[in-house]
């Protein structure tokens, strides 16, 4: 009798299908809308397996997308120190994450595979909706959520041009400037972001101009 080849279907298998599921699920649909059970008929298994093998709906979504750092902890770290310092604070740590030997291409390449991958920009959009801009509108010296979460996307287009131009297309000087004086040059940008006051212009400068 001739023996079977190959890998029998087994834990990596059953993993993987779940991952997938999630994957698609999150993506389609979004991280609130979308429910251990909905995933788990997707990929063919029990909602216990589920659970099993990823703990809570959280875990599933970070085992998703996968980010190079632990949100919640940085996030603590930030909001430890003094607010009038944040941003000297959030540019060290996202610089450090970028220039490390495993964080660093780890976000890169979760960057790139966004910017060319429809599903992929859509977990990334989830992933900073649920798990950064949430958590900024509960920290931000703001009573209102619409200007936190608009205070975080702000920051947001700061640190994301700041990463494709230094280390993704390595634009120079940029890409040579040190730290400290990327830093102190970007800094107070991101610092008003945080804690300064938005200014909008008035309504007649939004009109369409002939």
């Amino acid at each position: 009798m001739r023996r079977r080849t190959g890998r029998r279907p087994g834990k990596q298998d059953t993993r993987a299908a779940i991952l997938a599921a999630a994957r698609e699920a999150f993506a389609e649909r979004g991280y609130d809308d979308t429910s251990i059970r909905q995933i788990a008929t997707s990929a063919g298994v029990d909602p216990a397996l589920v659970h099993h093998y990823f703990g809570t709906k959280e875990q599933l979504f970070i085992a998703t997308v996968q980010p190079p750092v632990d949100a919640a902890k940085v996030f603590s770290s930030l909001f430890a120190g003094d607010l009038d310092t944040l941003a000297e604070r959030l540019l060290t740590t996202f610089m450090s994450i970028w220039e490390h030997p495993v964080s660093g291409p780890a976000f890169e390449a979760l960057l790139r595979n966004a910017l060319t991958n429809r599903v992929s920009a859509r977990l990334i959009r989830e992933f900073f909706t649920v798990q950064i801009q949430r958590r900024a509108v509960e920290r931000l010296p703001t009573s209102d959520p619409a200007e936190a979460r608009l205070r975080a996307t702000l920051v947001a287009s700061q640190l994301f041009g700041l990463a494709v131009i230094r280390y993704v297309l390595r634009f120079q000087p940029l890409a040579s400037v040190p730290r400290e004086s990327v830093i102190a040059l970007v800094g107070p940008t991101i610092q008003h972001y945080l804690t300064g006051e938005l200014k909008e212009p008035p309504a007649t400068d939004l009109a369409p101009h002939h």
